[in-house]
Parts: structure tokens; sequence; C-alpha cells
């Protein structure tokens, strides 16, 4: 009889243990064995399940045999093969190993139906494919590439499809046959294509052959698609006595429960990301066919909290507005009416919590109108717990305001110093207040008009600072240029749908190979744009900023590691900083190829600008070697393909210093691949780095640099390096007997600071975070004290401001400095 398992398709039996990590690792794989999947829950949250090994470096084959004879073997690295791809983790990043007793994954093999090549040639290295025929039905396809013999032409087949991975091998072919296994992430394949490849590869007769790929749908949670082939099952097997066994009706019914849950996980993400008006609108559309009780009822009360959320936003602009028209002095009320007008137009979930403190006032009869609209004049300036009641006081932080966005965004000196001139005679004007006010004002630069702002974008203000509209060739596209020494570098921003520059977005800013548009680095990330719709990828769904950089000169072979190359990357972060809604704490760090190895080498020289760095199909060439040790306080996630010219042997020595204890690093090869976009990482990486956030600046830390611009790093800055550290791009490699110039810095108890490092000039930048201004502050420069004993430094608006204004970090900028000498 025909059935599905023994209980049901959804049951699964499991048990957790949480088992001690290096016991564990030690008893399971006796040194460098393989083991039976498990799987591993780590620090950040992530899960990883595979066969599990052990290596002491990346270039060691976990499955070798321990060469150590009966000694202790150094195998601090744990390996994680999933079929698809290899994950290389330090044992130190995980938290549990979870013993589970589950169904076996689904394996359906298609090997014996295709001509697979035994003997052929071999395809050691793999570069970038020319074309690329899309898969048959039969799952046969063509890849072309070049090489160095010329152009070949390999003719694949699907051997093999699982939840994860489908396997695809080289077929014999005339006149030449390669021996390639490839794999590919089953969730790549088009759902039309997959389907009729398991269409010819299962025969239709075979119901047990069906109910596979009913389960090979569940496993690689495709809820609708497994339904829809039990439909089909059901269909075809009906009244036959084969099925007798199997309770369709049930199975279909929790499948449709599984797919409303997916949805409803899918509006959640949606909301989360700040698409208000979608999910409100997935939430309205929501199907209720078949879906059980808890799940509409969980539909209800979302429905029921957006009604909720909304009417508390109506009715406190609408207390405001009363309360505003309460004011009798003619210019009090000019100020105020403009705020409410503002508060009007920007009143969104993102922002509804800079009124919480107004909300819970209003309805008593304690504060007067004016007290009232202080409270939320300067909540919504400052934030809710920063409100004051003072109405003099509140209005004066609307001037302070517009003479921080003055100082911020006029290119005009004297602009500014008229700005800053004001601000130092405003009694509302303060470090503290001026900080808080970084935080939650629109970017100082004008964005050009967003294509979807008639989607839910927020509309500009009418004081808010505007440019020509521009019409954008991709809805939410924009391009913006600055200028690196003398030639322009055009930086192209997508923005995720309902752009609101009042609330920070995560941000990915990428790379492309020499030769690559930056557009198509957008159609990596964000996805291609479909007409009427967008970009529908990973960013977009996500809400994530996406910037993609043109940063090669057009006559450029390579990245050369310059200064130009450096600024290009620095200065467009910067300038979308000043112009788009960027979260500083979560901007990540991304390339491909020339474009890997450039966000390999920056993100090493300038650690405190990224949350976390993802070079692909990179080499850790050059500087990045002597560089090492910075990688320390950043989060790397390095992926790279099997064949592409055996990069991770290459990246060895780097990686395996990586992989280590106090740093956060993550090192991913997929199998069989060569130089291609390892589009199937993007799931998983959008994971990775929904975990990661820069920190606070560190209070220790220990940098290498070899060149004169590689000289900020957190709190401390330098100038006049030593000479015979300095190594400049064009002078590579470095004469022999060199050796990079270190800085140390360092915080301890009791207001301290020290500093250690060979060098002409030294500004030491500083902040509420790293010390405590209403304490005497000490700070040791290589023994020399750089503050009069028992003295202390005051914030200081100007270096506030200058610093938030040069470094467009409006969350972490720095209130005062000390300079030596």
């Amino acid at each position: 009889m025909a059935h599905l398992n023994s209980t049901s398709l959804f049951a699964v039996r499991r048990s957790a243990a949480v088992i001690f990590i290096g016991l564990v690792i030690s008893l399971a794989l006796g040194g460098a064995a393989s083991a039976p999947a498990v799987t591993l829950l780590l620090k950040d949250g992530r899960t990883l399940t595979g066969e599990l090994g052990q290596v002491g470096g990346v270039a060691e084959d976990p499955l070798a045999p321990d060469p150590s004879a009966g000694g202790v073997a150094l195998t601090p690295i744990v390996v994680i093969d999933d079929g698809l791809r290899r994950i290389y983790l330090h044992k130190s990043s995980v938290r549990e190993v979870l013993d589970e007793s589950a169904e076996p994954s689904i394996r359906i093999r298609l090997k014996d139906w295709q001509n697979v090549a035994e003997r052929g040639f071999s395809l050691g290295s793999i570069g970038a494919a020319t074309r690329v025929t899309p898969f048959n039905e039969y799952g046969r396809r063509i890849f072309e590439t070049l090489t160095a013999d010329g152009p070949i032409a390999v003719v694949q087949g699907v051997t093999e499809v699982t939840p994860v991975y489908t396997r695809v091998q080289g077929l014999r072919a005339d006149p030449r046959t390669y021996v390639w296994d490839q794999r590919l992430a089953t969730s790549s394949i088009p759902r039309d294509t997959l389907e009729r490849i398991l269409q010819n590869a299962v025969p239709r007769d075979d119901l047990d052959a069906r109910l596979q790929v009913v389960r090979l749908y569940l496993q690689a949670e495709r809820y609708r698609d497994s339904r829809r082939e039990l439909e089909a099952v059901q269909r075809d097997f009906a009244n036959r006595p084969t099925a007798t066994g199997v309770n369709f009706a049930d199975e279909i019914r929790t499948l449709r429960r599984l797919s409303a849950q997916r949805l409803l996980d899918e509006i959640r993400l949606r909301r989360d990301a700040g698409q208000y008006q979608l999910a409100a609108t997935l939430l309205e559309s929501f199907p209720a066919e078949g879906v059980p009780g808890e799940t509409l009822r969980a539909v209800r009360e979302l429905l029921d909290e957006i009604d909720t959320q909304r009417e508390q936003r109506e009715q406190a602009l609408q207390s405001l507005r009363e309360t505003a028209k309460r004011l009798t002095e003619p210019s009090a009320r000019a100020v105020a009416d403009r705020i409410v007008n503002e508060i009007a137009a920007r009143l969104t979930p993102a922002t509804a919590s800079r009124l919480t403190t107004f909300r819970r006032l209003v309805s008593g009869d304690t504060l007067s109108a004016e007290e009232l609209s202080a409270v939320a004049i300067s909540g919504w300036l400052l934030g809710s717990n920063n409100a004051v009641t003072q109405l003099p006081l509140a209005l004066q932080l609307v001037r302070v305001r517009d003479q921080v966005r003055i100082y911020l965004g006029d290119d005009d000196a004297a602009a500014r110093d008229a700005a800053l001139t004001g601000l130092l005679e405003s009694q509302a004007a303060t470090p503290e207040r001026i900080a808080d006010l970084l935080r939650r004002m629109e970017p100082p630069l004008p964005l050009v008009a967003a294509a979807d702002s008639a989607e839910g974008a927020a509309p500009s203000l009418p004081d808010a600072p505007v440019a020509d509209p521009v019409v954008a060739p991709v809805r939410g596209q924009h391009e913006l240029q600055t200028d690196v020494a003398g030639r322009i570098v055009r930086a192209v921003v997508q923005l995720p749908p309902e752009y609101d520059p009042l609330r920070a977005y995560p941000t990915i800013v990428t790379l492309g190979a020499i030769g690559v548009a930056p557009e198509r680095q957008l159609d990596f990330w964000a996805g291609a744009d479909r007409p009427g719709a967008g970009r529908v990828g990973q960013a977009t769904r996500r809400g994530y900023i996406t910037i993609a950089i043109d940063w090669a000169r057009p006559d450029q072979r390579r990245y050369e590691y310059s200064a130009e190359d450096h600024a290009a990357v620095l200065r467009s972060l910067r300038e979308a900083m000043r112009r788009v809604a960027i979260d500083p704490d979560r901007v990540y760090l991304t390339g491909h190829g020339d474009g890997g190895d450039a966000a390999w080498d920056i993100a090493l020289a300038h650690p405190d600008a990224w949350a976390g760095v993802l070079p692909f199909l990179a080499r850790a060439d050059r500087y990045c070697g002597w560089y090492w040790q910075n990688a320390e306080h950043v989060a790397w996630r390095v992926v790279m393909g099997e064949l592409d010219g055996n990069k991770l042997k290459i990246n060895a020595r780097e990686l395996d210093r990586y992989l280590r204890p106090r740093f956060d690093a993550t090192v991913v090869e997929y199998r069989g691949r060569g130089y291609d976009p390892l589009s199937d990482d993007l799931q998983q990486a959008f994971d990775w780095m929904g975990r990661k956030q820069r920190g606070a600046p560190p209070e220790e830390f220990e940098v290498a640099t070899l060149r004169p611009w590689d000289n900020y790093f957190w709190w401390i800055e330098v100038e006049g390096l030593n000479e015979k550290s300095m190594v400049a791009p064009a002078a590579w490699p470095p004469a022999r007997g060199v050796r990079a110039a270190k800085l140390r810095a360092r915080k301890y108890g009791g207001n301290k600071l020290s500093i250690l490092g060979k060098t002409e000039k030294l500004t030491v930048w500083l902040s509420p975070e790293l010390v405590n201004f209403a304490e005497p502050l000490e700070i040791d420069w290589n023994g020399r004290s750089l503050v009069p004993r028992g003295e202390r430094v005051e914030p200081s608006i100007e270096v506030l401001l200058e610093d938030a204004r040069t470094r467009a970090d409006r969350y972490r900028p720095y209130w005062a400095r000390v300079t030596a000498p």
C-alpha cells in the first residue's frame, strides 16, 4: 500500500539536545572525518544543516585521513556541507549542536536517465559563462565559456534533485566530453522548468514516485507547488486501489495551512521592512479558503493593529491641530502650524513614537496649550523621551534644526559660518540636542523626486530642500555623481518600496567587476526591472537600499589598491548618506570579481564604516595580507566557487586568520561552481546581514597601515606616518624589511585613553560612547599626556557638526577632538 510515511506527510520526530560543542565535534568526528547530517545553531542565531566536518585550515580536505598518526590534531574550523556548498566557521561561533531525528531529505535521481560523462576532459577552473541555454524538459542545457585554449561548450544534465541542491553533471557529447559535477540551488531553478524536468523524470503512473515529488516540494518549503502536485496526484489516481492509504484531503488542508503561514510570514517581513501599505493590502486580500481559524485570527489581529495604530495617529494629529489653534501669540502659532503640517505629511508607523508623550499628556487637563504644543514639537524633533514643556525652547529647536540643515547641506563656507554663529548664540543648541536632531532629521541634501511617490513614498515638505524633478528610468532608481580626482564617479541608487526619508534603512554598497555596469549589480541584489512593477528582488523585498558604484576608470583593467579607488567608493557612500535615509550602523560592502577585491581591501583599510563585508569571487591580495588584524571588528562573509581559479587555496592564509576566536567570519564555497555571480547565496546573505550591525567604536584595537590615506580608524586619526612603512601601490611589492605601521588604542578605567604609534600628528575623536565629558579626561600618546591633569574636554557644537558634515554619519558623530602637536 502506498503511503506518505508512517503517520503523515508532515510528521517529523525531533529531539534536540544542547551538547558542548568541542566535545561533540571531537567525539563525533574523531579528528577530520565526516559525520551524519546535524544542525548547528550559531551564536548569531543562524542555523546550518549538513554533514559536519572539522579541519585545521580551509585548504584542507575535511574527508582526508588524519595525518597526525595518533597525535592530537588541531582542527578549530568547522565545515558544514549541505551538498550545495561548504560553509567554514570557527567552532567558537557555534552555540549548540542540535541532534535531530527527522525525515531524510528527498533525493530524486535522474542519473540513469542521463548519459553522464565518467571519463573525459576535466575542468579544473571555469571562467564566466558566455552563453547558457535554459534547461529543456529533460534537464539538459549547454554551458559555453572561454578557456586558455579557446571557447568550449559543455553539455550538462540534471542528475539529482533535492530540496537544497540540484546536481548538474557533464554529459557525453561530440566532439569533446567534459567531466563536471556542478551544484545549483534548487530554489534558483524556475518553477516551470523544474516541474517539466520532474514530470519527465518521474513515471506518471507510479504513486510512490509521484509522492516523492510532493515531499521534495514540501521539504523545500515550496508549499504551493507541493499542494498543486498532490492535487494532480489525487486526480490521476482517483479510485485506484493503490491510493486508498493516502488521506489526500487532510494532506491538502495541511499544505494550505503551511502556505497561509508562509504568506503571513511574508506580510510580517514586508511590514517590518517599512512597506506598511503593501502589508495592509495583502492582509485585506488574505485568502480564507482552507485556512485554519488560528491563522485567520492572526490576520484579523494584524488588521486590527493596523487600524488601531492608524486611528491613534489620526487622533494625535487632530489633537495637535486643535492644540495649536489655541495658541494666541501669532509668531508661535505660525511656527507651530508649520510643524503640524510637517507632522501631517510625515506621520507614519515609523515616526509615530515621536508623539507618544504628547498622546499620553493630551488626554489630561494638567498642561496648557503652550505646554502641549511644546511637548509635540520637541518630541517630533528630538524624540518623545526628550520632549520639553517650554514652548519658547521648543520653537527655538525648530530654528536650531533649520540652521543644522544649512550647515550640513550648504557648500558655501560663509553660509555655514553664519549658521554656526546662530547655533552658538542659541540657548536651545546643545551638543546633546543637536545629536538627537541629527538622528531624526531628513538627509540634509535633496534626492530627485521618487518615481514611486504615488505608491506610498512620503511627499517632500514645503520647507525641505528641493531639486529639479528627474524621471527615474526604473521605479525607485536614482543616480548620484561624485567628483574624484577630476573624474565623475557614478553611483546608481535603488530605493525600496514606500521609501520614507525619516526611516533609517539598511544599505548594500556593491562594486561590480570591471566592465560590468552598476545597473547589473542592482539586478543581482534588488532584482531585474519588471515593467510596471520595478525591481522585485531580495533587497526590495526586505527593505534595503542598494548603491551600485561605477568605481573604476574607463581604461582601468584591474583593481589598483589606490587612493582614487578608495575615494570612489567612500565619497560615493558619503554623498548617498547626505541624500538618502541610510542607517550607518547597517551598511554592508560587497563586490564581485575585481569589485570583490576592492571590497576586501577597502573594508580592511577603513573598518569603521561597515557592519559587514561580503566579497564574492575575490582575492585577498597585496595589502590584505598586511592588514589582516584590521578585520577583527567587522563581520565577514566570503563567497566563492570551488572551480573559480582555486581561490579557496589562494585566500587560505587570510581566511584561516579570520577563522579564529574574536573574529566574526563565515567562508562559503559553492561546489562545482566557477566564476559566476552565485545568486544561490542571496537568501543566506540577507539572513546573515540581518544579524550584523556596526556597534559602538571599540574600546581597544590594533591596526596596521601601509598607505598614508589609510589613516583613520574609529576614534583616532593620524598624519605623518613613518615613511619607511609606507608603500605606494605603484611601488608594490614592499622592499625587504618593510614593516607596516602599527597603531594601538585602548580605553582604560577612570576616563583614560592610551594611543601608541609612530606618527607626526594625532587627532583623538571623542563621543559620549567613549568618554564621560563630565569628568576629567586623561589621554596618553606614546607616554605623553595630551590633556592637562584634572581637566575636562568640553563638547563642541562646531566639531560635532563638522564631523557630521564631512563623514555624513548622523548616528555616531564625534562631539570633541584633541589634537597633538
